[in-house]
């Protein structure tokens, strides 16, 4: 099959229908593939908001102390609007070794998830390594589920070229 002529230029209007257009396309053709409440192209365009250049996001780090005060666990939520709905991800989550297994995990975690609730957050992510089973576990107790979708990651190594084996973030 010949390859379409097209010209690929960068988005300068941030309300360019067709741009809107192709982003409710994209959530309408997607969303069947995942088991979650499906909305209406109606609902998919109220959200869809324009498509600005740039936009603004904020960190909220949840601590958690011990009863001298002292820091034991930490919980960095990034919250972000891409134009599609309030995002949030659990960034970082970390709990000191002599920490685990008290539920210090399970209460930063619950902080982030009553932020999320509190600004009506449309999406949450968080990301692991397959072996965290402590971290799985804290984070499937609030909700989150291993999704359809396979996430790859580019890891630039001093040379420009991505490093082999490269894996997603640990959290």
């Amino acid at each position: 099959m010949p390859r379409a002529e097209v010209q690929i230029s960068q988005l300068t209007s941030p309300d360019d229908p067709d741009v809107h257009r192709l982003l409710v396309e994209l959530a309408l053709e997607e969303q069947p593939a995942y088991d979650h409440p499906q909305e209406t192209p109606a609902e998919i365009s109220e959200r869809t908001g324009p498509v600005a250049p740039g936009f603004r996001g904020e960190n909220q780090v949840f601590v958690a102390r011990d009863a001298r005060g002292r820091g034991v666990g930490i919980c960095w939520c990034v919250l972000f609007d891409p134009g599609t709905g309030l995002e949030g991800e659990v960034a970082e989550l970390y709990v000191e070794p002599e920490a685990r297994g008290s539920g210090v995990g399970t209460a930063l975690v619950g902080e982030a998830m009553r932020l999320f609730r509190k600004r009506a957050v449309t999406f949450a992510s968080v990301w692991t390594r397959p072996g965290n089973q402590a971290a799985l576990a804290v984070y499937r107790r609030h909700g989150f589920e291993p999704t359809e979708q396979t996430v790859l990651t580019w890891l630039p190594l001093p040379s420009g070229e991505p490093g082999r084996g490269a894996s997603a973030k640990a959290g």
